[in-house]
């Protein structure tokens, strides 16, 4: 038996019925037998395995011909016969298996199958992956070395660190939503890069949208960003651009989040703290509040997770003495604003 290379992808549909999620299933079908026709209930627990089993050993790059795509001069890999060997890993290849699971039982909805042979496929649970992560005293040095080199963004990564923001929601924030006299702040924007621009979009869940406490340390930087903005806006003269963000350049447009990923990498090198994402910020959030006993709903919160599973179990550890003694320091100089 041949083997059989599926595909969920959506196409357009003949039929003017046939629902979005019906018609990425007719088109996984069409591309796992390569001759633009096949009944959806023919496929069975051994093809998509067989497809799953393939992921794992065929080169993407490849398959997707990414090197091709790229100018003659700049080819390096599968194009002049090198393959990269960039298959999908183990969580990519659950996330394709739930895709099309999903796309089938879209397809039982629509009374075009009886029955849908992804939901016996079982995959081993991927490995979590182990992210680095700052501890206290790292935080403590990077916001300290950051104040001290009055660096624009100072308030931001005080921002991420203590209150877990992300960076699209850091470089969002608008000034009516933050009231420092009674300490409220709310995440209704972020901004993204979208093809060739910049786009500022709402905030992807309802919870995203619940007002923050701000500790003092964070009403503390966003004062003193105020006044740095308002230094931009005189110096800037009619070039200013009002947009009521709070991070912004000299001239008040979006930052790029390219560019707030370069300060931040540059901002460690200068505070000698190991290189993390900013991503990896909200796993020492995570951790932070945890270890300063705070109440795991508040912290789930804060950091606006769904589930208060995904804090327990990604954004938190067990903490040892030292590590308690030290947040419990980290928590006295926050809370004294210095």
């Amino acid at each position: 038996m041949a083997s059989t290379a599926i595909s969920v992808w959506i196409v357009r549909s003949p039929h003017p019925g046939q629902s979005a999620a019906y018609r990425a299933t007719a088109g996984s079908r069409r591309r796992a037998t390569g001759a633009g026709h096949g009944r959806l209930d023919k496929i069975t627990v051994r093809d998509i395995r067989s497809w799953l089993n393939q992921l794992a050993t065929v080169c993407q790059c490849c398959a997707q011909r990414k090197d091709a795509q790229r100018p003659e001069g700049r080819r390096r890999c599968c194009a002049i016969g090198r393959c990269c060997h960039e298959v999908l890993s183990p969580r990519s290849r659950k996330d394709a298996r739930d895709t099309l699971r999903a796309a089938l039982a879209c397809a039982i909805e629509d009374e075009t199958i009886t029955r849908n042979p992804v939901t016996v496929i079982r995959l081993p649970a991927p490995r979590k992956s182990k992210r680095r992560y700052w501890s206290v005293d790292d935080a403590r040095r990077f916001l300290e070395s950051t104040r001290q080199a009055s660096e624009a963004l100072y308030a931001a990564f005080v921002l991420i660190l203590v209150l877990g923001l992300r960076r699209g929601e850091v470089l969002g924030l608008t000034w009516e939503l933050i009231n420092l006299e009674t300490g409220e702040l709310y995440v209704g924007e972020q901004v993204q890069r979208v093809g060739h621009r910049l786009v500022r979009r709402q905030v992807k869940t309802e919870s995203s949208e619940a007002p923050l406490p701000p500790p003092d340390l964070c009403v503390a930087a966003l004062k003193l960003r105020r006044q740095q903005q308002h230094t931009d806006r005189a110096r800037a003269g009619n070039a200013w651009r009002d947009t009521d963000l709070v991070f912004t350049t000299r001239y008040g447009t979006p930052i790029e989040p390219r560019n707030f990923n370069r300060s931040f990498d540059r901002c460690i090198v200068a505070a000698q703290v190991p290189k993390i994402t900013v991503h990896g910020t909200r796993k020492t959030c995570g951790s932070l509040l945890a270890a300063l006993e705070v109440h795991p709903r508040v912290a789930t919160q804060i950091l606006r997770h769904s589930k208060i599973a995904v804090t327990m179990e990604i954004y938190t550890e067990v903490p040892s003495a030292a590590t308690r003694d030290a947040l419990r320091k980290l928590g006295q100089w926050l809370g004294s604003g210095s």
